[in-house]
């Protein structure tokens, strides 16, 4: 794993001419991790950066995040761009809209499911459960080290039957566990959806921060430029910033030297 800026001059080269699909998390690379997600906002010099790239005819811009569709377009408030929520299950942009038929089949079963977790996690201090239609998300940042155990085998105990019947499945992220549709699918898979709907011998960037952009960084791994936030021996990644606080250098550098030909 490289560190990106020491060959990005190498990389804008060899993608001279061609368009971009610039693939971008969200929390954690856009934005840093919050206590509270709720308190999350792209920063004026950022939103103008992506503002500046929807602008552009050689850019195709979007955002994937584990957050509900309805929440991450709230946040980025960009139009003309794509959007992924819920790690893909949920997209929508140009002229399209698709939502996996097995999250629109599992809307029944999370809502039984958050019932019980909401009584289950109520006397954990710091915990909380996020409903996100499609996905649940019980969040513990806030948790004491002492009760992170605890809160870990509750969502266990509740979720085991379903996980086990392949109803459902698992996503581990930081400090949050996920419940989603048995779906196989994943940002890697949305990605991949995308760039055969855009019909344009485009070059994929993707940067992300956590374990569930490592599918997309697979997906992409010989055909794109894949970037991580923060090193890691473990990621499928090719390169790597060194904090979230690189994103605008990172968007400026894209911004000018992709449009060049060299």
């Amino acid at each position: 794993m490289k560190y990106f800026f020491e060959d990005a001059k190498n990389i804008f080269k060899k993608t001279a001419g061609r368009s971009i699909a610039l693939f971008l998390d969200f929390d954690g690379t856009l934005v840093p991790i919050q206590k509270d997600p709720e308190q999350c906002f792209l920063s004026k010099k950022i939103k103008n950066q992506l503002l500046a790239l929807s602008d552009s005819p050689r850019f195709h811009l979007m955002i994937v995040s584990g957050r509900s569709l309805s929440d991450i377009k709230k946040r980025v408030g960009i139009r003309g761009i794509y959007y992924g929520g819920n790690h893909g299950l949920d997209i929508s942009g140009p002229d399209i809209r698709f939502t996996h038929p097995k999250a629109t089949a599992a809307i029944i079963t999370l809502k039984h499911i958050a019932i019980r977790l909401r009584k289950a996690i109520a006397a954990i201090e710091g915990s909380w459960l996020e409903d996100k239609k499609f996905t649940l998300s019980l969040h513990y940042r806030g948790v004491k080290k002492d009760d992170v155990i605890l809160i870990k085998n509750t969502f266990k105990t509740i979720t085991n039957e379903y996980i086990e019947m392949k109803k459902l499945s698992v996503i581990k992220g930081k400090k949050v566990i996920e419940l989603t549709p048995n779906a196989l699918w994943n940002k890697g898979s949305a990605v991949r959806w995308l760039l055969k709907h855009l019909r344009d011998k485009c070059i994929p960037f993707y940067v992300g921060d956590d374990q569930t952009d490592e599918t997309a960084f697979k997906v992409l791994h010989r055909m794109g430029i894949t970037i991580r936030i923060g090193k890691s021996q473990k990621s499928n990644a090719h390169y790597y910033l060194k904090g979230d606080w690189e994103i605008p250098r990172l968007l400026r550098e894209i911004s000018e030297y992709g449009s060049f030909d060299f």
